[in-house]
């Protein structure tokens, strides 16, 4: 976790929407698109669009807040995310106050290199639009009117159709946010208007498509071996001597195992001890350090994920800071060289700023190549950019002749729940009281600081009225777009572990057991291990005042696995994979047991058939065995 702010979605889709008006002056770079855009503006007679939502799709949506301030209630600006192995449907709902149009315009993101200069062009193909109360004319563009769609206009740039592998008819068309497509709907006052589409990005010339590597990798066998973590944190990431004050002692690690985590992910800030270069010597402290660490979680029988923390000079300046960072891998490399399987490395914790996925995955492939020339078998965890985000996953390049290799990813959406009252976060996150999910039994009350930062007022305006199916503060914050990374994670063969996920102690009780509930879930649901910030600092899962676990975290991370009979001597079940549970069966349920069986997950889902059901009724449970 990072001690500086996370930008949240919504802020980072504001930050990027800071132009309506194209510059053609310059030539645009070409990037792959991660996400398309629509805008939404409603004519004048309109009044208001209200009630906006995505009802399918994994999508953010603001007001247009580059407009006059009296403009933006008739606007909505909205993206979804897409990935360029498949055509992704999205849904999108509003309604207007009064008659009149809502023009539609098809476009792309807005985004700068790190460096300024002109936007990137990144082009969207989108296909099959429709529209459910009101009328969208020639939807999947099979009609021309010279060379755009008929009943569609270009307002300017260089939209275009083409004939690409389109998901219906022939036609589609390719736009980007300097060549935009537009048409014009007609709006009943309070009448819903639902909007669906297909997009997927248009893949530049020479991009490098990964290899794809099936699911039975060296990768997806060590990853068996970290399914339920817990990060210890305030410890060896902070700088020397400063905010590092938690101790991790061996009953941690012993409780921990106790509990039923199989791993532990440590964060270590290897730079603050590094000596000058060329070199970069670590000290022999920081090994101790460490040390201790690694060999704490081995003696309970937890697996350890070594990584590098709050490395904010690289994040800052990647190529300037490289070769530190290479020296620092190569160093913690040879000295785990001989450690166990169970001992991985994460090789740079959320990366930001300057360390965006594109400029992370070649200096990702060096520092692998230089780690294999130590430990040819390690497994490795790399992660995408803006904080390991969920939606830069498609973004990711890898290797293709490195099968070990797992992807980490962190969510802590909804973020105004999970960081409310947090001093790091300020100034977003001041409002204490959130529940989750929302609403509110009572509407609350956002703190008076934030009443001028918009995204945060709609995000409590949805929270306080919409119900928990389209509420904000659900699973609506985090479960399609963990399906959307479980999708590249089956198309591509790279098993994903969610490193990072928790709310902060601020938060009620009951609102983080079934936050713990949900999002673990949902991570299971997907075949995504996982590790919960933190362990005892302060988003923390043991209490060390009642010397216990928070409550309700236990059942919330570990519940019972729930069997199923399908017939005599014959049941499914739903857990963990990565779990192995002891199969026992009773004539009565009071009786004695008998273990007849042991079983490995490999997927949430177990099935069992008992080779000698007996004549008579039998009764089955299962033994979770938290011993490897």
């Amino acid at each position: 976790m990072n001690r500086v702010a996370h930008l949240s979605r919504a802020n980072v889709f504001a930050a990027l929407l800071v132009a309506a008006t194209p510059l053609f002056a310059q030539t645009n770079p070409v990037k792959l698109a991660g996400s398309a855009r629509f805008d939404l503006t409603g004519s004048a007679s309109v009044g208001t669009l209200s009630d906006g939502q995505f009802t399918s799709g994994s999508g953010s949506f603001s007001r247009q807040t580059w407009l006059p301030a009296a403009d933006q209630p008739r606007t909505y600006s909205a993206q979804f995310n897409i990935v360029r192995f498949a055509w992704l449907e999205a849904a999108f709902q509003f309604t207007p106050q009064s008659n009149g149009t809502v023009t539609l315009r098809l476009m792309g993101q807005w985004e700068q290199p790190p460096g300024g200069g002109a936007i990137y062009r990144q082009e969207v193909l989108w296909d099959d639009l429709s529209a459910t109360g009101s009328m969208l004319n020639n939807g999947s563009f099979e009609q021309l009117s010279g060379s755009v769609p008929a009943g569609w206009t270009r307002p300017y740039g260089d939209a275009s159709v083409t004939n690409l592998t389109p998901v219906h008819g022939t036609n589609i068309v390719r736009v980007w946010h300097d060549g935009p497509l537009q048409t014009t709907l007609a709006v009943t006052g309070g009448v819903p208007v639902t909007l669906r589409c297909w997009a997927r990005p248009l893949v530049p010339a020479g991009f490098p498509e990964m290899a794809r590597l099936g699911s039975n990798t060296p990768a997806h066998t060590a990853s068996l071996k970290f399914r339920r973590g817990a990060n210890l944190g305030n410890y060896l990431e902070a700088p020397p001597n400063t905010w590092g004050t938690i101790v991790y002692t061996t009953n941690d690690f012993a409780r921990m195992k106790a509990e039923g985590f199989d791993h532990v992910r440590l964060p270590i800030g290897w730079q603050y001890y590094t000596g000058p270069g060329p070199n970069f010597t670590l000290s022999n402290t920081i090994f101790a350090q460490a040390d201790a660490l690694v060999t704490n979680a081995l003696n309970v029988g937890l697996a350890a994920l070594v990584n590098l923390h709050h490395f904010d000079d690289f994040t800052t300046d990647p190529a300037g800071q490289s070769n530190r960072f290479f020296a620092i891998w190569e160093q913690v490399a040879a000295h785990y060289s001989n450690a166990p399987p169970t001992v991985a490395f994460e090789l740079l914790n959320e990366p930001r700023d300057a360390a965006t996925t594109a400029v992370m995955s070649p200096i990702y492939a060096e520092a692998i190549r230089r780690i294999r020339l130590t430990n040819p078998d390690r497994t490795i965890f790399v992660g995408p950019g803006r904080w390991n985000s969920l939606d830069e996953v498609p973004n990711l390049t890898l290797p293709d002749a490195d099968a070990n290799l797992i992807v980490t990813v962190h969510c802590y959406d909804p973020f105004l729940f999970t960081h409310q009252g947090a001093s790091w976060t300020l100034p977003d996150t001041p409002t204490t009281g959130i529940v989750y999910p929302g609403p509110p039994p009572t509407p609350l009350t956002p703190h008076p600081s934030v009443t001028n930062t918009a995204w945060i007022m709609d995000w409590f305006n949805r929270y306080n009225t919409l119900p928990t199916e389209q509420n904000p503060c659900s699973t609506n914050a985090f479960v399609t777009r963990l399906e959307l990374v479980r999708r590249w994670s089956e198309y591509y063969g790279r098993p994903i572990h969610l490193g990072e996920f928790g709310a902060y102690s601020t938060a009620d009780a009951a609102s983080r057991a079934r936050y713990y509930r949900d999002l673990r879930a949902a991570a299971e649901a997907c075949n995504f291990g996982w590790a919960i910030w933190d362990w005892k600092a302060g988003f923390y899962f043991w209490n060390n005042s009642s010397n216990a676990p928070a409550p309700g975290l236990r059942d919330a991370l570990f519940p019972r696995a729930k069997l199923r009979a399908l017939g005599p001597g014959h049941f499914d079940y739903e857990s963990t994979a990565g779990k192995t549970f002891r199969i026992e069966r009773a004539a009565e349920p009071h009786t004695g047991w008998s273990a007849i069986a042991t079983q490995q997950l490999t997927a949430p889902r177990g099935e069992f058939t008992d080779p000698l059901p007996p004549a008579a009724r039998a009764f089955y449970r299962l033994e979770w065995l938290r011993e490897p």
